[in-house]
């Protein structure tokens, strides 16, 4: 088995009495897309610091590629390439000399890569930053931090401020990087992008990473709610199926398989007014984080 690509272990950061970090695990297996959610303040910034050296943690540790992230951090950062939530641009260059810059300083930039983004993105290479639209510095940003293909990729909100066909086009040039043998961590609030593109994910919430999944499984399962009958008997549930809650009148059941197998115990449970949905990444999300944002369809039974 192949060591992880990233592995944090018990990783803590405290400010003041604050716990940004609390005990972190993390584990990110090499060539795959692992998609990273959470909230606002949910300490996936000062996780990502942490990662690369910019701040110390008070307990704890990270480790890419087998190196340690505080102590060796000039090696970690010469293995990844960042791409922040908020990246900071010369105001003063052109595209152009942004790009020169940002690829000659990285070990492994490479110019001629990030210009044929810059072109597939449509991007103005002879404009100054200064005069660029908030979605325009965001694919200059993408085009110097892709222009750096490196083992691991850290990108945060890449498609932030793009609209719909230059999102695509993103995801299509993440994918190519992963295809030419990157792994990636890819923070986004669209699950939709994280569904559609990674391979598992981990939810944080208070600087903790509460739950991973493989995308694959998710797809798979089913939550389902049901009024109970007074016999009811839960001893006699089927194996790929496990009580959520359950009060006197009403019981809600995972299923972690295949739903077309269990259709017949459904329907001789004596469960009434069955209500199915997918789990998918919208429920996986809703069950650690309040559904705000976020609403999953939910569709009746016979």
């Amino acid at each position: 088995m192949l060591a992880p690509t990233l592995q944090t272990d018990q990783l803590t950061k405290n400010y003041n009495g604050f716990l940004a970090l609390n005990k972190c695990d993390l584990r990110v297996e090499p060539n795959t897309i692992f998609g990273l959610l959470g909230p606002n303040g949910a300490g996936k910034t000062t996780l990502i610091r942490c990662l690369l050296g910019y701040l110390k943690p008070t307990s704890g540790t990270a480790k890419i590629l087998g190196i340690d992230c505080h102590r060796q951090s000039l090696a970690v950062r010469q293995q990844v390439s960042y791409l922040p939530a908020e990246p900071k641009l010369f105001r003063l260059m052109r595209a152009s000399d942004c790009i020169d810059f940002f690829t000659s300083i990285h070990p492994r930039g490479n110019r001629a890569l990030a210009l044929s983004h810059a072109k597939r993105l449509n991007l103005d290479l002879q404009r100054r930053v200064a005069f660029m639209s908030t979605g325009m510095r965001r694919k200059l940003s993408i085009c110097c931090v892709l222009g750096c293909p490196s083992p691991l990729m850290i990108l945060d909100e890449p498609t932030e401020n793009l609209d719909p066909t230059v999102r695509n086009t993103v995801i299509e040039l993440v994918r190519e990087l992963h295809q030419n043998g990157s792994t990636i961590v890819f923070c986004s609030h669209i699950l939709s992008e994280i569904e559609s593109l990674c391979t598992s994910v981990g939810v944080l919430r208070n600087g903790q990473v509460v739950r991973t999944a493989n995308l694959a499984d998710l797809r798979s399962s089913h939550h389902l709610q049901g009024e109970i009958p007074a016999n009811f008997a839960l001893h006699s549930l089927p194996a790929d199926v496990s009580v959520l809650q359950k009060t006197d009148s009403t019981i809600e059941l995972e299923i972690s398989g295949p739903l077309e197998p269990l259709l017949p115990w459904i329907a001789s449970s004596g469960l009434r007014n069955i209500r199915i949905h997918a789990v998918g990444l919208q429920g996986l999300y809703q069950e650690f984080h309040q559904p705000t944002q976020v609403k999953s369809s939910v569709h009746p039974v016979g």
